[in-house]
């Protein structure tokens, strides 16, 4: 394990090495590096549209104050979670569609199926108080991205969250990174102590993706010591099971068996 965890550390090193990221990062599915993955049948995948990022259509100065300047402006604060714990997970486009208000909403799901919301956040405002409870967005940042845009998604989930928490919605922080460059900022938004989301969809099939994704999760967890984290997606080895709640990817399991 130390030799391999060597390899990985020497891979941010190598400069020529820096754009396979890429490849390696959780939630590259949508990727266009991604764009020809073979199928069943041998026959390559259509490549899935990626939304452009905006930074002025997602930025909201009314709702959000000041634009932020590249890791000189802290995350916007999340106040701790005081609801009810969970019993059950929505994705945002389900919940909204069936006007589901009973489930907690996440956003564990595709930019493009939720990214009507960062771009309108009033329009959806008075679906969000009825709900039960919201996860924070999880809007990818992708390794291949520039540290400053990185940066902006991440003070994004930030600044729509806490708009919704100061508007009497009962948001669940989320706790998303990046690349290790992101921890400080990352967790520096989030609380102490409290119930927080975490998602591993997309990091189990590279040994890079399961790497970054551990490293921010044992840094996350030592540095908020959550009182539960509300855990999205398939069990990891080594996990803080004991203070972990677990509920699986709906569209997964819905494909595995035909549903």
């Amino acid at each position: 394990m130390g030799s391999h965890i060597g390899i990985f550390l020497n891979y941010f090193k190598t400069k020529q090495e820096k754009m396979e990221q890429k490849s390696f990062f959780s939630g590259y599915e949508s990727h266009p590096c991604m764009s020809s993955l073979p199928s069943r049948k041998g026959e390559s995948k259509k490549v899935r549209k990626k939304f452009k990022l905006n930074k002025e259509e997602l930025f909201h100065s009314d709702l959000y104050g000041e634009w932020p300047q590249s890791f000189s402006t802290p995350l916007p604060a999340l106040d701790s979670y005081c609801g009810e714990t969970p019993t059950r997970l929505l994705p945002f486009n389900e919940a909204y569609a069936k006007k589901d208000y009973s489930s907690t909403v996440h956003f564990f799901i595709d930019d493009l199926l939720f990214i009507r919301v960062l771009r309108n956040p009033e329009k959806y405002l008075d679906f969000f108080q009825k709900c039960h409870s919201v996860i924070g967005t999880d809007l990818s940042q992708y390794a291949d991205m520039s540290a400053e845009d990185r940066y902006f998604c991440a003070y994004i989930n930030s600044a729509f969250s806490a708009y919704l928490q100061r508007n009497g919605v009962h948001v669940i922080p989320n706790v998303s990174w990046s690349l290790p460059d992101s921890f400080a900022y990352s967790w520096s938004s989030m609380p102490s102590n409290s119930i927080i989301a975490i998602n591993c969809k997309g990091v189990l099939k590279h040994d890079l993706s399961k790497y970054l994704w551990y490293r921010g999760y044992e840094e996350a967890i030592s540095t908020l010591r959550p009182s539960l984290i509300i855990r999205y997606g398939t069990r990891m080895p080594r996990e803080h099971s004991d203070i972990s709640l677990y509920f699986v990817n709906e569209r997964l399991m819905r494909l595995r068996h035909g549903c």
